[in-house]
């Protein structure tokens, strides 16, 4: 079993590749809400994508607060990805997470990186020294062939070379155009979650 991780504090997507090959699918996201619009592509595709939700408080004018805040949404997320992980029975070949964009700056990339770290710590202590951090770039020339595809080009690639039901619903969207579109959440996310555990290593 393969497992890829596309990071992220609002939209982290898993991809569980068994040892069937098939792909299960999850997007664990905060504050949930059936029905609302952030949500329509998470509720559209039900049972092709598993929906996790965990509890993110509101900003807090406190500044230590607002960091102990940060702290413990880091372990309620990396918490709930370890408990979906634990359903399995396969053993664990390889985890694969996407690694970080040093494009980014400022503070939600230092979040991210606390929030990374989290996660990362508790997969080392259930799974061993088993994951693979994939730069960005890296991901994209051994999925796509092009180190600089785009997201759109990731989405391309996934819809040109896979037979799914999750491509099935993506098509309906009629979202894929020649030029740059607007994908949505979590469909660009799990694109990548896919890839990581598509690749050949």
């Amino acid at each position: 079993m393969i497992i890829g991780i596309d990071f992220s504090i609002n939209s982290t997507a898993v991809a569980v590749k068994k040892d069937n090959n098939e792909i299960d699918l999850f997007s664990f996201v905060p504050n949930y809400k059936k029905g609302s619009k952030p949500f329509e592509i998470h509720d559209k595709f039900t049972g092709i994508i598993v929906t996790q939700s965990y509890i993110k408080p509101k900003k807090s004018d406190d500044s230590i607060e607002e960091q102990t805040n940060k702290l413990i949404n880091a372990d309620q997320l990396s918490g709930i990805i370890m408990s979906i992980l634990d359903i399995y029975e396969e053993p664990v070949e390889e985890i694969r997470i996407e690694g970080f964009s040093y494009g980014s700056k400022g503070n939600s990339f230092i979040d991210l990186i606390t929030y990374n770290t989290y996660l990362k710590v508790k997969l080392i202590q259930k799974y061993g020294h088993i994951i693979k951090v994939i730069p960005p770039k890296t991901l994209k020339k051994m999925y796509t062939g092009n180190g600089n595809a785009t997201k759109c080009d990731m989405l391309r690639f996934y819809s040109n070379s896979t037979d799914s039901r999750l491509n099935d619903e993506i098509k309906k969207l009629n979202i894929i155009k020649e030029e740059e579109f607007k994908i949505p959440k979590p469909i660009d996310d799990l694109c990548d979650a896919i890839g990581l555990t598509s690749i050949l290593l």
